[in-house]
């Protein structure tokens, strides 16, 4: 594991923004691995990488958080991280993937200032403890829950992982607006394939997979109110 003990210029995903962590406050950290997968089984990562946060969250500070897709770690609605894969490819596999995390850590939220990801409101581990958290304690678990994790995904239980990953999204069952390049669809979020795709039952009544894009989620629509008009 890589741990920066401060933040500068952190990459979002797709390199669309820009992160800055105060010294000594939060988790910054990078962790490679090199699993036995195939780049189709990408995705599996991706919700390792959800679902390590979680658990490690929940354990270091008994906070129960969730995920909001395809890689945003949300409490009560409220953005506390993420967590961003890249990967490399040799010979048609998978080489390896560096797994990144980056935590809200002791600090208020108010002194984060205007965030490069605004569709959240944010939310730092000192705000839901109420209190300074370690650090060190946090980070230890954050590798316990890593290590239990990557062993299932070793041992070829990606259905388990899949399960808890469906568990874990605020995402599903919610109206939703999706951009991706080029598009942007309104529908309800309805389930997540074994790849870790989103499905979405467009307003207009099809229904689509998408594998990247950002999500946000939208008030329930009133009687009366219009469609949206994009699907």
């Amino acid at each position: 594991m890589l741990l920066a003990d401060e933040q500068t210029a952190g990459r979002g995903r797709a390199g669309k923004a820009r992160w800055v962590t105060p010294a000594r406050t939060s988790i910054a950290a990078s962790v490679i691995l090199r699993p036995h997968l195939n780049p189709a089984q990408l995705g599996a990562l991706a919700m390792l990488g959800g679902l390590t946060v979680v658990d490690a969250v929940h354990r270091a500070c008994g906070v129960v958080s969730a995920l909001k897709w395809p890689n945003d770690v949300i409490v009560g609605g409220r953005k506390m991280g993420g967590v961003l894969i890249e990967s490399s490819l040799a010979g048609g596999g998978l080489d390896y993937a560096v797994v990144g995390f980056g935590l809200n850590g002791n600090l208020p939220a108010a002194g984060l200032g205007p965030l490069p990801d605004a569709a959240l409101p944010a939310t730092t581990l000192l705000e839901e403890v109420g209190r300074p958290v370690s650090r060190e304690a946090f980070v230890v678990a954050l590798l316990q829950a890593l290590d239990d994790r990557y062993a299932a995904l070793r041992a070829q239980r990606q259905a388990a992982l899949l399960d808890d990953f469906r568990a874990a999204l605020d995402t599903l069952g919610r109206p939703i607006r999706l951009t991706c390049p080029g598009e942007i669809v309104d529908g309800v979020a309805e389930d997540v394939t074994e790849d870790g795709a989103l499905v979405v039952r467009l307003d207009g009544g099809a229904r689509r997979t998408f594998a990247y894009g950002d999500v946000t989620v939208r008030p329930p629509p009133r009687p009366g109110d219009p469609p949206s008009g994009r699907s």
